[in-house]
């Protein structure tokens, strides 16, 4: 697959794949605006936790050049700002986690303001790379989970378009697939907004990888039919009890799994691992409600429906067989667990 976003050394621009038009169309958003990349993730054209991560990395990047400031105090200040535009989002941690280490970065530099600039380049660069090198590691550690012959329950996208290259649930199926050459996966269509069927289906096909597509609907029938190995997913946020926020309908099939005694797998790089909030703390982002009443820009129901639209939901830690990290695998998770890879 192509990667996601990329920065562009000739033009310190950055080009990003515009999720909204796959898999019908390929395109892409260029640009040298940190509010330009603040859009591109609100409205979605970029998606997925490590992804939104990177694209935010790369926004403070421009707005360091953007700021043309003289002076430490004045760039920082200008970061700042950015940072406020920039997290768009409420859910995924990766964003917020990205635009503090950038500004943690601007920071440490002594130097001029234009050795910020440079540095800060830099640094959203290795953000990038380094979600290449997770997501490889995130797969590499899963073989001892994922078996020759194995059909793969997935949701939403976790693939190369939720990251920079390669992906967090893409990484545990194409690493597996180059060593077992017969990994099948079972897609679901992820309502609302059909990350499933547009992308995760468009992704594996794309590289030749048996992929069935099903409705949000038909999970209790698949694994009533035994006609899948284990669930892996990606995530938004895990909290340090093990708690794990992803896309909606996650929740769902982890107990519908648990019932069938199929094994959930969630995979996430560390950055995506929150060591400090509480449960009952995690902000639910809720998103426009004409998501639920419309198809293809075409009304399916009342168009003043009442909708409740939760984008994300909460999986508790009993539900999970193993959270997988390009740090380790933390089996049946727990918080104390979960310590202790991080004190590791």
């Amino acid at each position: 697959m192509f990667r996601t976003i990329e920065w562009l050394d000739e033009s310190n621009q950055v080009r990003l794949v515009d999720q909204t038009k796959l898999p019908l169309k390929v395109e892409h958003v260029v640009t040298d605006s940190h509010e330009r990349i603040a859009k591109s993730i609100k409205i979605m054209e970029i998606r997925g936790a490590p992804a939104i991560g990177a694209a935010a990395a790369m926004g403070m990047a421009l707005a360091a050049i953007e700021s043309q400031a003289r002076t430490k105090d004045d760039i920082i200040s200008y970061l700042e700002k950015a940072a406020d535009t920039l997290n768009t989002r409420p859910t995924a941690y990766n964003l917020t986690w990205a635009t503090s280490r950038m500004l943690r970065k601007a920071k440490e530099v002594d130097g001029t303001a234009e050795d910020i600039v440079n540095q800060l380049i830099e640094e959203a660069k290795e953000i990038a790379e380094e979600d290449v090198r997770m997501c490889r590691q995130m797969g590499e550690h899963a073989l001892s989970l994922i078996k020759s012959g194995f059909t793969i329950q997935t949701i939403c996208n976790a693939g190369s378009l939720a990251t920079v290259h390669l992906g967090t649930v893409g990484g545990v199926v194409r690493v597996a697939h180059e060593k077992y050459s017969d990994i099948k996966v079972y897609a679901v269509e992820t309502r609302p907004r059909m990350q499933g069927a547009r992308l995760t289906v468009f992704e594996f096909m794309e590289d030749d990888i048996d992929v069935t597509l099903i409705t949000d609907g038909m999970v209790g029938t698949v694994f009533r039919q035994g006609r899948v190995d284990c669930c892996v997913v990606g995530a938004d946020r895990i909290l340090r009890t093990g708690h794990v926020i992803n896309k909606i309908g996650t929740y769902t099939m982890a107990i519908t799994a648990k019932y069938h005694d199929i094994p959930f797998y969630v995979v996430a790089p560390w950055s995506t691992i929150d060591m400090e909030t509480d449960p009952g703390d995690v902000v639910i982002e809720e998103r426009d409600e004409d998501e639920i009443r419309k198809v293809n820009e075409q009304y399916v129901t009342v168009p003043t429906a009442k909708v409740y639209n939760p984008a994300f939901d909460m999986t508790h830690p009993e539900l999970i067989s193993a959270i997988i990290t390009d740090k380790g695998i933390v089996k049946e998770p727990t918080e104390e667990k979960m310590l202790k890879l991080y004190k590791a």
